[in-house]
């Protein structure tokens, strides 16, 4: 018999996610996947960084980058995309998602 597919979920808005993120970067309801804590040091970005940048702290020019969003086929939620960049100009791309209780963070690209 086959499993049922699970519906596409209805995408955030820009208010939900800043909401979302505001919410679970203080309460430490997110994880840093394998895949982003590897990209962390082959990048050589810190999660602090990674962390401000998500939050909108001023200076880290937080942006929310939806071409970039993507669905993956049975999964939760949408992956997110946010750039921005780290005290030393560096900007950064964030891919994030969220699954239950936590806001896992997928990966961290250098853009520059």
């Amino acid at each position: 018999m086959r499993e049922a597919r699970k519906e596409k979920p209805i995408k955030k808005t820009d208010s939900e996610l800043n909401q979302l993120l505001a919410k679970k970067i203080p309460a430490g309801e997110y994880v840093f996947l394998k895949h982003a804590r590897e990209r962390l040091i082959d990048r050589n970005i810190s999660d602090l960084d990674v962390l401000d940048i998500l939050e909108g702290k001023i200076g880290y020019k937080k942006n929310r980058n939806k071409i970039k969003d993507k669905y993956v086929d049975g999964k939760q939620d949408w992956n997110y995309c946010f750039e921005g960049c780290n005290i030393d100009g560096i900007e950064i791309r964030i891919i994030i998602s969220f699954d239950g209780n936590l806001m896992p963070i997928i990966t961290v690209i250098r853009l520059n």
